[in-house]
């Protein structure tokens, strides 16, 4: 009875995460830790275990891949290896082409975050010389680096956690190249097919010459009717009428003496002192400007000409993310917030109360030699064209090369993944290739939401609760062949993922396809490959997953957009999927 109680509670802890994880209103590290402590409160967890999994080969492996993906972003390998392909950027396909089997190689050895932070501002500098919309390159660049993640075992956490949970069912953890038999042809397919599917995308942001530099999306303005513009009669319409189709300009809001009047009516004159809220690409609110004698309201004028304009998205590493008062903290630095651009979200407050998030896309006003200064110490990622370390000097491989030492060790046998990592971060340190930026390299959120989850995943395997869901699925697929129960755990996953951090995904449908596996005879290891899959291959939200973020607002995308692309791609991943995994692992 004591059992059933067990998996009663804390099946009903994993049905409260999902519906944190799932509203998105409460930090995911947070929601892990909240279950961490209500397992312990209920005697779920004994308090001897509460803390093992701050020291399970998992984390200390995701932490070190974190570090070192970080430290190759900084050498400018990336970049160099650009270089050969120049002649091919010049149209939308070859953009789309090199950019996406980029993000897609580097994904595979390093962060996927961290490689397409790297590769994004290259790639919406050559969309601008090309003329081309970044709407059309950046999705794809996005779901490259989640396929690329597919290949080895350092591509994605999920495949780190999948690789130690193997050896809880008497086998050796995957090897580092154990999944490209599956995640090569499955990212060779699904980047033929994104690429193909780019034709679908929206031209929403022109990348035409324009008086500003800035053109990614839509942005919220500010503008101030000067005191001494005169008796020129101006109204909402008038102010409206400023640019053509979609890119007309809407008001949202007037502040006049600190009342504040949204949505106001086309008639309603605009006067003296009033700041108005308007939304719209930068070029047109520039024609505002100068058409109507108007004043951006965050201008400081007897500095304007000694500062420069950059673009930045907000990661979600930045400082800047609810707080209160984020204008406050860019002014400690010398910068001033012009413009913001939130796709998908109705924007109707002032900028100084707006709480900004991960994927807002800034309009920034800053001395220009303070600019590199202000986005690495806010962790704000530049869009603008940004001066790169092209020396070829021997340091600049120091990084690479001590990932692929660690990878050939570990292949080798000789030690584990873990310690050779670690045994890499540590000569990077020694060799001063570290200095302070060591700690700011981990994401500490995920750190921490796996060292939470992993005793909470082993009292939900302890309890009972997974046998039971396996029981279920076992059940419904009981006389089918292996192929369906494969498809199914793929399945399931890829439908919990968006809902949950990929981590957390794995962490739980790992256990329960494994136990599928166990009671009908499908091998245990093709069970945990499509949990692998289906963990990594989020791509029908923008929430999903950090990569697909990122390129929310800078590509000018909707919500929607990533359903048009993305269910493609899923049906392709769930088939493709499911028939390689029951061949080679089946």
């Amino acid at each position: 009875m004591s059992g059933l109680n067990d998996a009663f509670l804390i099946a009903a802890i994993f049905m409260a995460g999902l519906a944190g994880f799932a509203t998105d209103r409460i930090r995911h590290d947070l929601v892990a830790l909240a279950m961490l402590g209500a397992s312990l409160l209920l005697g779920l967890v004994p308090a001897s275990e509460a803390f093992t999994g701050f020291g399970d080969p998992v984390v200390i492996t995701v932490a070190a891949v974190m570090v070192i993906s970080a430290a190759i972003s900084r050498s400018g390998m990336l970049a160099r290896a650009l270089r050969p392909f120049r002649r091919w950027m010049r149209a939308e396909t070859g953009i789309a082409i090199v950019f996406s089997l980029m993000c897609g190689v580097a994904s595979a050895f390093m962060n996927n975050v961290g490689a397409l932070a790297l590769l994004l501002p290259a790639a919406l500098s050559t969309c601008r010389s090309a003329r081309v919309s970044p709407s059309r390159i950046l999705m794809p660049m996005a779901f490259a680096s989640l396929l690329g993640g597919l290949v080895t075992l350092i591509g994605t956490p999920p495949n780190v956690i999948l690789a130690e949970l193997r050896t809880n069912y008497g086998a050796a953890p995957f090897a580092m190249f154990d999944f490209a038999r599956v995640g090569l042809p499955l990212a060779g397919a699904g980047l033929l097919l994104t690429v193909f599917m780019i034709r679908f995308l929206p031209t929403r942001v022109s990348s035409e010459g324009a008086p500003l530099k800035f053109r990614v999306a839509d942005y919220l303005f500010e503008l101030r009717i000067p005191s001494d513009r005169g008796k020129r009669t101006l109204t909402v319409e008038m102010l409206a009428g400023v640019g053509e189709g979609e890119d007309r300009l809407a008001v949202h809001a007037i502040d006049r003496g600190g009342i504040l009047v949204t949505a106001p009516r086309n008639s309603r004159e605009l006067l003296p002192g009033d700041i108005i809220q308007v939304e719209g690409r930068a070029p047109v609110v520039e024609q505002a400007l100068e058409r109507y004698g108007l004043q951006l309201a965050n201008d400081v004028e007897d500095d304007l000409l000694e500062r420069s304009f950059i673009e930045c998205v907000v990661t979600e590493k930045s400082h800047l993310i609810q707080q209160g008062d984020a204008t406050r903290l860019l002014a400690r630095h010398g910068a001033s917030l012009v413009a913001i651009s939130r796709k998908g979200k109705s924007i109707a407050e002032g900028l100084p109360a707006m709480r900004l998030q991960g994927g807002d896309v800034l309009l920034l006003q800053v001395a220009v030699d303070r600019s590199t200064e202000v986005t690495e110490a806010l962790h704000l990622l530049p869009l603008a064209e940004r001066p790169l370390n092209l020396r070829a000097t021997a340091a600049d491989w120091l990084p690479l090369l001590a990932l692929l030492a660690a990878i050939a060790t570990a292949s080798s046998g000789l030690t584990s993944l873990s310690v050779a990592l670690v045994l890499g971060v540590t000569a990077l340190g020694l060799a001063g290739r570290l200095k302070g930026h060591v700690y700011e390299d981990i994401d500490w959120p995920i750190i921490l939401l796996l060292a939470a989850l992993i005793p909470v995943a082993d009292a939900f395997a302890k309890s009972g609760a997974g046998e039971s869901v396996a029981s279920l699925l076992s059940t419904v697929g009981q006389g089918s062949p292996e192929w369906v129960l494969v498809g199914i755990a793929l399945g399931l996953t890829m439908a919990v993922t968006p809902f949950l951090n990929n981590a957390a995904a794995v962490l739980v449908m790992g256990p329960i396809a494994a136990s599928t596996g166990l009671e009908t005879g499908v091998p245990v290891d093709a069970m945990l490959m499509a949990v692998a899959i289906g963990a990594a291959c989020d791509f029908l939200t923008p929430i999903g997953h950090q990569s697909n973020t990122l390129v929310w607002g800078p590509g000018g995308y909707r919500f929607s957009d990533y359903a048009r692309i993305g269910t493609p791609l899923t049906v392709l991943v769930l088939i493709l999927g499911t028939m390689l995994i029951t061949h080679y692992w089946g």
